[in-house]
């Protein structure tokens, strides 16, 4: 296996009701002269459960849990150096939509430092097969992340792992090209057959801004953890919209306060597939 090709690491997290856990994450990569013939990395380095890469005893003794560790041990994050560019998909939204996605974004931009914004509107749909870069006047750039409202079978015909009792799913992507390795784009799809849930961030019992937090937290790296007083738990209860303890310690381990860390130029996915992203 050539260590300087890119490679793929999907992340498949569902903001759900009850007690779901976070679905399998799906490794895929380029496949280089070498690799087996499925394409995915024969090395263990890579865990293949969202639980298994969570750092041991980190739910119990801080109240959060990261989703993936690079190949040298550390949480997977974003370049907290660049901007965090998010795009809303207007079709099936909710009303409030954008109000609630910028206000669910500068809450995070304040806990984390990293800078999420949303940089416009789009007529995109969600889709396993989205590309991952885009070409614009100024060259190749990772995709901004697709932010949108879909029913579960529109999710599901476009292989997005989204249940009618999910209230929504996130899917982060995680490029290794050498020694450079971290987030780089993704998709948050939101479920818009959940007529149950309100616009703006009242109560997290029934509120698209938790959702938008919760979904946006798998976004930045977070798992999911069991103390209900956090709103990365499993299940959203109800209460105030307000990050609790271990969201923001979670979110300085993964944000500003740990640096810029170098992932990937846009060049190394250039010619990679979107990564499948896989259910148990």
């Amino acid at each position: 296996m050539n260590d300087t090709r890119p490679s793929l690491l999907t992340l498949a997290g569902i903001g759900a009701l009850l007690s779901l856990g976070v679905v399998t994450l799906a490794i895929a990569f380029l496949v280089p002269s070498g690799a087996d013939g499925d394409g995915r990395d024969p090395s263990p380095s890579h865990s293949s459960r969202a639980q298994d890469a969570a750092p041991e005893g980190a739910d119990a003794l801080e109240g959060f849990a990261v989703w993936g560790l690079t190949r040298d041990g550390d949480p997977l994050r974003w370049d907290a150096c660049r901007p965090i560019d998010l795009v809303l998909a207007p079709l099936g939204a909710p009303p409030g939509a954008e109000e609630d996605v910028r206000e669910a974004a500068a809450r995070l931009t304040t806990a984390s430092g990293l800078r999420l914004r949303l940089v416009g509107l789009s007529e995109e749909r969600p889709s396993a097969l989205r590309p991952l870069t885009v070409r614009d006047p100024d060259g190749l750039r990772w995709n901004p992340v697709l932010i949108a409202w879909m029913t579960p079978e529109e999710a599901q015909a476009a292989a997005i792992p989204l249940e009618p009792h999910d209230r929504g799913v996130a899917l982060p992507v995680a490029v290794r090209d050498g020694d450079r390795e971290g987030y780089v784009t993704g998709q948050i799809v939101l479920n818009a057959a959940r007529s149950d849930l309100r616009p703006g961030f009242a109560d997290r019992a029934d509120a698209w801004g938790a959702t938008l937090l919760h979904e946006l937290g798998h976004l930045l790296g977070l798992a999911h953890v069991e103390d209900a007083s956090q709103l990365m738990s499993l299940d959203p209860g109800r209460g105030p919209v307000i990050l609790g303890s271990g969201d923001l310690a979670g979110l300085e381990l993964l944000g500003a306060s740990a640096g810029c860390t170098p992932v990937p130029d846009a060049q190394a996915g250039r010619d990679l597939r979107p990564p499948s992203v896989r259910t148990p």
